[in-house]
């Protein structure tokens, strides 16, 4: 009686520690994507989008890659995004001027990972909807288009 009493303890507690733990935002599947359309003041003055940009983004994230020239922009990992687990949960975020200096857009990209095994360091790759809002709705407030172009 008292193995089984153990042996349903664990697998209860494996149970617990792979189903109830990721996020509800986590998506398992390559990030895309997302377009912002500049203002027409940044349009029109790379240095300044690009400052604007930088400004942005190092508020709230360490930067830990970044190219003016080549309009390129990742940040370094962040733990604990979007409510999981501080050790288990981490996103970053690239920005990129496809076009360099001649840009009227910006292309922004979140990466999440979901730690599958914290002591192997088994990183599941995907993407968190809440973070990529987020992050979406800060950089196109502070250099997007808000009304549509005439």
């Amino acid at each position: 009686m008292g193995k089984k009493i153990i042996v349903g303890s664990v697998l209860l507690m494996m149970l617990l520690l792979v189903c109830g733990c990721v996020p509800k935002t986590f998506v398992r599947s390559a990030p895309g994507w997302k377009v912002i359309e500049l203002r027409n003041e940044l349009k029109e003055d790379y240095s300044k989008a690009w400052q604007t940009t930088v400004d942005s983004i190092a508020r709230n994230w360490d930067i830990e890659i970044m190219d003016k020239d080549s309009g390129y922009l990742r940040t370094a990992w962040t733990y604990g995004i979007s409510g999981g687990r501080y050790n288990r949960y981490r996103g970053r975020l690239t920005v990129k001027y496809p076009d360099g200096q001649h840009s009227d857009k910006l292309e922004l990209k979140t990466d999440a990972q979901w730690a599958e095994n914290v002591y192997y360091g088994l990183w599941i790759d995907g993407y968190d909807t809440s973070f990529n809002r987020d992050v979406y709705g800060t950089l196109s407030g502070r250099l997007g288009r808000t009304v549509p172009n005439k």
